[in-house]
């Protein structure tokens, strides 16, 4: 990186320092942070920082910055995937369980919307039960089988 330009900015005094012990904290140095926030802004091309956002973009663009960054993520991804991995599983569960009572809910509830419903919650708190954050085939099941995916049987009216 000899030939990489010098970007400079200002922040405040207290925003830099604790900047610097939360970099300090997890084993980094500010700029090598900033350095890879900025990278992954620009890979994405979003400079958001809302979670919320985030977590819609798909797992291409994050899969698509851990490749191109190893350095920094080769040893972290396991554990950053099954921690993905196990929070998919809770919000599945929870997107399902809330289906189901909204379906139960109606005058005249669509009963194979409940019972598939209820095979994928049951698939999900399944694969919560026997969760095991070092099996990477499970973890790549699971997020692939619920990263996006939404209740198939979703009450009429109501979103994910």
């Amino acid at each position: 990186m000899e030939n990489s330009p010098i970007i400079r900015f200002r922040v405040d005094r207290e925003i830099a320092e604790r900047a610097h012990r939360m970099a300090a904290e997890t084993g980094l140095e500010l700029p090598d942070v900033m350095r890879m926030m900025l990278t992954r802004a620009v890979r994405i091309g979003d400079f958001s920082i809302d979670q919320e956002r985030s977590a819609r973009a798909g797992s291409d663009a994050v899969r698509q910055i851990e490749a191109y960054e190893p350095r920094y993520w080769a040893d972290a991804q396991a554990a950053l995937d099954a921690d993905t991995a196990l929070a998919v599983l809770h919000q599945a569960i929870a997107d399902r369980t809330t289906s189901l009572d909204e379906g139960l809910s109606l005058k005249v509830p669509d009963l194979a919307q409940l019972e598939q419903l209820r095979n994928e919650r049951d698939e999900a708190c399944a694969l919560l039960a026997s969760f095991d954050p070092k099996d990477a085939a499970t973890v790549a099941k699971i997020l692939e089988r619920f990263i996006s995916s939404t209740p198939s049987g979703a009450a009429p009216g109501t979103s994910a």
